[in-house]
């Protein structure tokens, strides 16, 4: 019973999401390029233990050049097509709620997914296009209410500042980084001092710099 909620739901969120122009990745991910490097992102999360099916959409956004950039540094880490931002999309809407979508039966995954449209559209887009900036996306990683892993925002912002050129404020970033690494967390402080090593060492020999 459980596989034909999922079955269906899968299926009716596909049709629905490529209707809008999203693109289907692999597992339950759909992507819409932004333009400038920058991916909306929805991830359906599903809880299948008991009955009904419930659905919390994620709604994220992808720097896709920042976080291909990482996938080749941070070489431990296998994240697929993962977001660098997100928020679960109830905390989006006019009720600022956790938010999951119910499919009881099999006839209810289609209106489960024809919702899902809609607060992709409605909620889910104007959060993506906002942060589709660089200002903007720059503040986001820095917002532990926002940042897909916390513990590797520093990485992430670091690596930002290099993409976009900024390599003296990174090298400050840095100092600072290293500082609070050493206050709490001896652990993160020997993989982030080998990222920012790789880092350094990939804009120095880079042909445009």
């Amino acid at each position: 019973m459980m596989r034909d909620l999922i079955a269906a739901f899968s299926a009716a969120a596909r049709d629905q999401m490529k209707a809008a122009g999203w693109r289907k990745r692999a597992g339950d991910i759909f992507t819409y390029d932004l333009g400038n490097g920058y991916l909306a992102w929805l991830g359906l999360n599903t809880s299948t233990k008991r009955h009904p099916l419930w659905v919390n959409p994620v709604m994220g956004v992808r720097c896709d050049p920042l976080e291909r950039l990482l996938d080749e540094l941070l070489v431990d880490r296998s994240r697929g097509i993962g977001c660098t931002v997100c928020r679960s999309i109830g905390y989006l809407t006019p009720a600022n709620s956790f938010l999951e979508l119910e499919v009881e039966t099999v006839e209810d995954a289609t209106p489960a997914a024809e919702r899902l449209r809609t607060l992709v559209e409605a909620y889910g887009m104007p959060f993506a296009r906002d942060l589709a900036d660089d200002e903007r996306f720059e503040f986001a990683l820095r917002d532990f209410r926002l940042v897909a892993n916390v513990s590797y925002s520093p990485f992430h912002h670091v690596a930002f500042l290099f993409l976009r050129g900024r390599c003296e404020e990174a090298q400050q970033v840095i100092e600072r980084d290293l500082a609070e690494y050493e206050t709490n967390d001896g652990a993160l402080e020997y993989l982030y001092r080998a990222f920012v090593q790789q880092l350094v060492t990939r804009f120095e020999d880079s042909p445009s710099r």
